[in-house]
C-alpha cells in the first residue's frame, strides 16, 4: 500500500489541468515528482477515469511526490478515484458551473469536489482558493490544516500582488509572509495566475524556497488552447482559449480582453454546452458583460450561442457590430475581412463546437 502522503490530489471547476502542471514543474525543482496529466509537447492525455490507474502503475521508488487531477464528469465519479487513492494533501482551484453531467447544479458540483476535502487526514493538508467563496467554505469540512492561495493579504498565506499584463504575458508579485519574488509567466490571464499560486503554496508547504518556487513557476509553458496567443493576419492578434468553455471560463477570458491593448475587441463565441435547464440563463448573463465591457463586434457560432446573440440585441447593441448563427466557415471568412493590425480576438467556445479549426485559418501559417 503506498503513503497517503505521496499523494497530491487537485480538482475543480475550471484550472485544474494548469494547477496539476505548474505542481509538477515547482516540486521538480527540489523532488522526482510524477503527475496524472502533462500539457507538455509529446505527452498523451487519457481519458480521466484511466488517468489514475495508469499514473500508479508508473510509480517507481525514487518518486517523492504525485500529483493526480480529479476531473470530474458525473455524479460519483469521486468516489471511484478515492477507491484508488486517498491524497493527504488536496488542492481546490474554483468552484463554478461545470461542463459536464452535473448539468450546471452547483451545489451537487460542491457537494461531489468537496469529498476529496473530506477525506483528508488530520495531518494532511487542504490548499484552498480564498478568493473564490465556494472554495474558501470547504475549510469546514475538514479537521486537516488549511493554507488559502489568492490575493487577499490578510487571509491568504501565500498571495499575488501587483499583476498586470505586459507583452500578453502574466507578471505578479508572488509574496508569502515577508517574502516576495517577481514571477514572469507565459501564462496570459489573471485567472490563470491562481494555478501558480495553488503550486507555490504547495511547494511552500513543502519546504521550498520562494526562489526555488519561482523557477519553476517560469517554466509553466502557455498550455495548448487556454488562452494561447498568436499572430493573425492583417497585424491581428489571436488568443486562442478553444480548449472548453464554462460561464467562469469565459468569463473569466473575457476579463483578460479587457486587459490587453488593443485597437478593437473582437470576440469568437460557440455555445456553452451542458449547462441543461441553466442553459439559456447562462448565455444571456455572458451577453451582459459583453455588453458592459464594450466590446466592438461579435461573432456567435450556432445552438444556445443564440441567447447571446439575442440577449445582445435586446440591451442595444448595435446589429452592425454583431453576427449570429454562424457556421465555422463563415466565421473565418468575416474574420479575414475584418481584421486589422492592433485587433485582438477572443476565439472561445466547448471542444466539440471546434473552434480550434477556426484559430488555425485565422493565423498565420508560422504559428501552426
Amino acid at each position: 500500500m503506498l503513503p497517503r502522503n505521496l499523494f497530491v490530489g487537485v480538482t475543480g471547476s475550471v484550472g485544474k489541468t494548469l494547477t496539476t502542471l505548474a505542481c509538477q514543474l515547482v516540486l521538480s525543482e527540489a523532488m522526482p515528482t510524477l503527475a496524472t496529466t502533462s500539457t507538455m509537447p509529446g505527452m498523451i492525455n487519457l481519458d480521466p477515469i484511466f488517468n489514475l490507474p495508469a499514473t500508479i502503475l508508473k510509480i517507481k521508488p525514487n518518486i517523492k511526490k504525485v500529483i493526480m487531477e480529479f476531473g470530474l464528469e458525473y455524479p460519483g465519479e469521486m468516489d471511484l478515484y478515492l477507491d484508488l487513492v486517498k491524497p493527504a494533501t488536496a488542492i481546490i482551484t474554483k468552484l463554478d458551473y461545470a461542463h459536464s453531467q452535473f448539468l450546471g447544479d452547483l451545489p451537487k458540483i460542491i457537494e461531489e469536489k468537496g469529498r476529496l476535502i473530506e477525506q483528508l487526514p488530520d495531518n494532511g493538508v487542504a490548499i484552498l482558493n480564498w478568493d473564490d467563496l465556494n472554495s474558501r467554505k470547504l475549510a469546514e469540512k475538514t479537521q486537516a490544516e488549511v493554507v488559502y492561495y489568492g490575493t487577499d493579504q490578510k487571509n491568504c498565506h501565500v498571495w499575488a500582488g501587483n499583476m498586470r499584463v505586459e507583452n500578453f504575458h502574466n507578471v505578479f508579485e508572488l509574496n508569502y509572509g515577508v517574502e516576495r519574488v517577481s514571477i514572469e509567466s507565459e501564462t496570459l490571464g489573471f485567472h490563470q495566475i491562481y494555478p501558480l499560486l495553488a503550486a507555490a503554496s504547495l511547494g511552500v508547504h513543502e519546504g521550498l524556497s520562494l526562489t526555488t518556487i519561482k523557477k519553476g513557476l517560469e517554466k509553466v509553458p502557455s498550455v495548448e488552447h487556454r488562452m494561447q496567443v498568436f499572430q493573425g493576419y492583417n497585424g491581428s492578434v489571436v488568443l486562442d482559449d478553444t480548449y472548453n468553455s464554462s460561464p467562469a471560463a469565459l468569463e473569466e477570458a473575457l476579463e483578460t480582453l479587457n486587459h490587453v491593448p488593443a485597437r478593437r475587441r473582437i470576440v469568437v463565441l460557440g455555445e456553452m454546452r451542458e449547462l441543461g435547464e441553466f442553459s439559456e440563463k447562462l448565455h444571456r448573463d455572458i451577453a451582459r458583460k459583453i455588453y458592459t465591457d464594450k466590446i466592438d463586434l461579435v461573432l456567435t457560432g450556432g445552438g444556445d450561442a443564440k441567447y447571446i446573440a439575442d440577449e445582445l440585441l435586446k440591451l442595444g447593441f448595435i446589429p452592425e457590430r454583431l453576427h449570429s448563427d454562424l457556421q465555422n466557415p463563415q466565421i473565418v471568412s468575416i474574420l479575414l475581412k475584418a481584421v486589422a493590425k492592433g485587433d485582438v480576438v477572443l476565439v472561445k467556445a466547448s471542444k466539440d463546437v471546434k473552434f480550434n479549426e477556426v484559430v488555425q485559418r485565422i493565423i498565420k501559417p508560422k504559428n501552426r
